[in-house]
């Protein structure tokens, strides 16, 4: 056979065609490959909020001038905590998939500033400490919200209380979750603004002159 039968054979023509096919196939093989190999999208965490409140039925010469609240530092986060009290009590616990849309004592002193009607009266200023926000585990299909709170009442001028107390407010959540808990939290912090409310009324008809005597919250 002459050099040029070997050239142009038919098993030549036919290899060279089956070469760019066996590459294309091994391509298509490693693509595919590399799709099962890559990792998932996460699920993006749900978000919650306590809302804005609504304005209570506090009087408006009572109303703080402004409220502050403090926290220890793990509530200075986002992560919604919760224990499982029958079956781990001392342990907190945080949701993986779901957070608060800012950190809870922010979102108290939103409630506050609105359900007391802060800046509209009186110049005192409240302060609150924030001790626990937690959901309660009491069993697997039943839980409650806790909020536990120490407030007190500061005049215009001076840094020495007119009044402190405190107070815990249990609500029981609809579902034994995150979302459940969320609600539950929610008309929490609207009972402990109302509680609060309530206090400074007391404090009012206690003191002698009411809280605008003396120049007590009297701007």
């Amino acid at each position: 056979m002459s050099t040029r039968d070997q050239r142009t054979s038919p098993a030549g023509r036919g290899g060279r065609r089956g070469l760019p096919r066996w590459a294309a196939c091994a391509a298509c093989a490693l693509l595919l490959a590399g799709c099962q190999v890559l990792p998932e999208r996460p699920a993006l965490a749900a978000t919650y909020d306590l809302g804005a409140g609504e304005r209570g039925t506090l009087a408006h010469a009572l109303a703080p001038a402004r409220v502050a609240v403090s926290a220890p530092a793990w509530l200075q986060a986002t992560s919604m905590h919760y224990r499982v009290l029958h079956s781990d009590p001392a342990r907190r616990r945080a949701y993986a998939d779901n957070r608060w849309a800012a950190q809870p004592p922010a979102m108290l002193a939103l409630v506050l500033e609105r359900r007391l009607g802060a800046g509209e009266g009186g110049g005192c200023r409240l302060q609150v400490q924030l001790d626990e926000f937690e959901q309660l585990f009491h069993a697997a299909d039943r839980s409650e919200a806790r909020v536990v709170a120490r407030f007190a009442l500061f005049p215009v001028r001076g840094n020495k209380p007119l009044a402190s107390a405190a107070l815990t407010v249990l609500e029981a959540a609809p579902t034994a979750d995150a979302r459940g808990g969320a609600a539950a939290f929610r008309v929490a912090t609207d009972r402990l603004a109302d509680g609060i409310a309530q206090w400074l009324t007391d404090t009012d008809r206690a003191l002698p002159g009411g809280l605008a005597g003396e120049g007590r919250c009297r701007r």
